[in-house]
């Protein structure tokens, strides 16, 4: 739930928004006024790339983006989907070949980069790609900013989380809240409009789908569901459309392109570029010359794409967010007709096929007045407004992935549900004492299915045996996730005083 209310104090916040694809930031002014940070001629958008170049040279942003096609193995993007997840999880073990450059294992476990012969964190990137947009910041607002609000995509895990604040944090900047995107766009949305509905936040940017429901009563949201994939996004239509290239490339030359990184590069940059072309035209030609060398020969890919072929193409993955969204509404006990508005997010919703099968599934146009974009940042930017005042807004999130603990001989019990609004705490009673003299161990999980791709192992729980041994009776885990969904875990005994512990990392568990 949020308040739009008048500014306390002389602070300015600047709300940012990391995206997979473009980092956007933007702040308000002293008379409520929302400035968008620009990033270059009628440009306010940085490309999510970093460029390392011999000699310690460092390209941000577009210059960057320009070194993809000509140095891949050295031109870092698209890591928001892997930061702060594990290199053994299965999701990076999905994405980390679909990376020309190398993705690797750091010291703590986490998925890195290599940089020649440096592994480089994937916090150090994100620093680097905050520090340009913060630098950009304080130019455009001649003044320095010690303070951000951070967005981050619904169903972002614990860990991605708390590696996003990290790199701000490093950055020197004071995180004062964490807002999931969904709701940062639905406080734009409230802003500018005096309504009273239920409102669908249909987010999909370059890396991620969310779709999150929103009630809106006049300028007071609140979130009432959310759901969505870590791995869905633009990047996968693209990846759709090359594809399609190399199997007609395949059936027309007997040749796989697939086997070539810098190849599949081009391609995926040229399936971007016919995909946004695709928005407006009905039609286009994609050529990439000198793809693959036969019996001496260079042999180019010239090949005509319609919008028609390009809906064909990525059809399943349109089908995949609406099947998301209809089970999002489910969980949350809403009707498809109780919704007012839906709210597109993100650039691959500027797709005339994702727009028309939601309208016809929702029986109303959606609307395109929020900046897919830059609505996120600007709702960031307004929620900074308002975290100094005395009393400060009330912001109710909810938990995106559940999360439960697994103790030996009892199994994986859920402790804090899917949707739960946050701050929560809740217990669980532990059923199975250690024998006498041994210590009590559990991990810590978000998701319950073992075989779902979002279940990470967020850390394990130890309590010594002398502990246990003056603490006799019953005893339960207590979790508590805070609004900036920090996680506390703490031992409560029938008798005596409460002991909290601190997660130990999975890579020292």
């Amino acid at each position: 739930m949020y308040q739009e209310t008048a500014m306390a104090n002389e602070s300015l916040v600047l709300g940012i928004d990391f995206g997979t694809t473009n980092t956007a930031a933007a702040w308000c002014d002293l008379s409520g006024k929302i400035h968008l940070v620009p990033t270059g001629p009628k440009s306010f958008v940085l490309p999510s790339v970093v460029w390392y170049g011999s000699k310690n040279r460092v390209l941000v942003g577009q210059p960057a983006r320009q070194q993809i096609l000509d140095d891949p193995y050295h031109t870092i993007y698209g890591i928001k989907r892997i930061m702060g997840q594990r290199y053994a999880s299965e999701h990076v073990a999905r994405l980390k070949d679909q990376f020309p450059f190398k993705v690797v294992e750091d010291k703590s476990g986490l998925a890195a980069v290599q940089i020649y012969q440096t592994v480089v964190p994937l916090t150090d990137i994100v620093y680097t790609i905050l520090e340009k947009i913060v630098k950009l910041a304080n130019e455009a607002a001649n003044e320095e900013f010690e303070e951000c609000v951070l967005t981050v995509p619904a169903h972002f895990s614990f860990s991605q989380r708390k590696a996003l604040r990290f790199a701000a944090a490093k950055l020197g900047l004071h995180v004062r809240a964490v807002v999931n995107e969904p709701t940062a766009a639905a406080l734009y949305y409230a802003k500018h409009k005096d309504v009273s509905q239920k409102v669908l936040v249909f987010d999909l940017g370059g890396g991620t789908f969310d779709a999150t429901l929103l009630g809106i009563e006049r300028r007071v949201v609140q979130v009432l569901g959310t759901g969505g994939e870590t791995f869905l996004g633009g990047t996968d239509f693209d990846h759709a459309i090359a594809e399609n290239l190399c199997e007609r490339f395949a059936v027309e030359q007997g040749l796989d392109l697939r086997r070539n990184k810098i190849v599949m590069q081009r391609l995926l940059s040229a399936a971007e570029t016919a995909k946004i072309s695709l928005t407006k035209e009905e039609s286009t030609r994609m050529k990439v010359p000198f793809v693959a060398q036969q019996d001496s020969n260079f042999l180019d890919l010239d090949q005509d794409i319609s919008r028609e072929s390009l809906e064909s193409i990525t059809d399943r993955l349109i089908v995949r967010t609406v099947g998301i969204t209809e089970d999002m509404l489910a969980a949350a006990n809403i009707a498809q007709e109780d919704v007012g508005e839906i709210v597109f997010v993100g650039g691959q919703t500027r797709m005339p096929a994702i727009q028309r099968r939601l309208g016809q599934k929702f029986r109303h146009d959606p609307k395109k007045n929020l900046h897919p974009e830059l609505g996120v940042a600007i709702g960031a930017a307004i929620l900074g407004r308002t975290v100094n005042l005395p009393r400060g807004p009330e912001l109710i999130d909810v938990v995106p992935i559940p999360i439960g603990v697994m103790m030996p001989g009892v199994g994986t019990l859920e402790v804090i549900g899917k949707n739960t609004a946050v701050p929560v705490t809740d217990r669980v009673r532990v059923e199975k004492r250690p024998e006498p003299g041994k210590p009590l161990a559990f991990a810590v999980y978000e998701a319950l299915d073992p075989a779902s791709v979002d279940r990470e192992l967020l850390g394990t729980v130890r309590a010594e045996a002398d502990w246990l041994e003056a603490h006799p009776g019953e005893l339960e885990i207590e979790l508590r996730l805070g609004r900036d969904f920090d996680l506390s875990v703490t031992l409560v005994p029938e008798n005596g005083d409460t002991l909290q512990i601190d997660l130990l990392p999975p890579k020292q568990a």
